[in-house]
């Protein structure tokens, strides 16, 4: 009979996190996009094996993949990154849509690493205000000839001055 109350009670909490992660799914779902493609998020149940019982999982049907996604100020940076930047993490790929989507992709788990570990950024989203800078994001910035101040002072810098050597004086090598 004790047998049975544990196995009761380890069924009760087995129950009790699949309802948390769950939750913890749709939430996301409904903050985050693909991180390959910037497509809508999904909840699917993903059937394998003999049992009818599925596990639920976040899916993006453009790229018909499982997809844990990423915020989407996070999916435009990297996406701008990538672009700006000709970030390429897979050189040996060829130049091609999926090469480029794994860039990304790539882009997005590092911005996300960074935040998560900043402690600025949970399942559920960020846990501060975000304002992305507009001027980096693809928007052109205009400088105007009255906004540069010609009057700073440009000194030359030899290759000795900026390492701290002093010269004339001989080296042994």
């Amino acid at each position: 009979m004790e047998q049975g109350e544990k196995m009761n009670l380890v069924e009760v909490e087995r129950i009790h996190k699949d309802k948390e992660r769950l939750e913890e799914l749709k939430i996301r779902t409904k903050n985050c996009c693909c991180r390959y493609c910037g497509g809508k998020l999904n909840l699917r149940r993903i059937l394998y094996g003999v049992t009818n019982n599925g596990r639920v999982e976040i899916f993006c049907d453009e790229c018909d993949r499982i997809e844990y996604g990423t915020n989407q100020e996070i999916y435009e940076i990297a996406k701008y990154y990538v672009d700006e930047f000709e970030f390429n993490h897979y050189p040996d790929n060829d130049d091609s849509l999926k090469t480029y989507q794994m860039n990304v992709a790539k882009i997005c788990d590092i911005i996300s690493w960074g935040c998560k570990n900043l402690g600025i950024l949970d399942y559920d989203g960020f846990k501060v205000p975000i304002n992305i800078n507009d001027t980096i994001m693809g928007e052109e910035v205009i400088i105007y000839k009255a906004d540069m101040n010609s009057e700073v002072e440009i000194r030359d810098m030899d290759e000795d001055a900026i390492f701290g050597r002093q010269t004339g004086v001989e080296t042994c090598l």
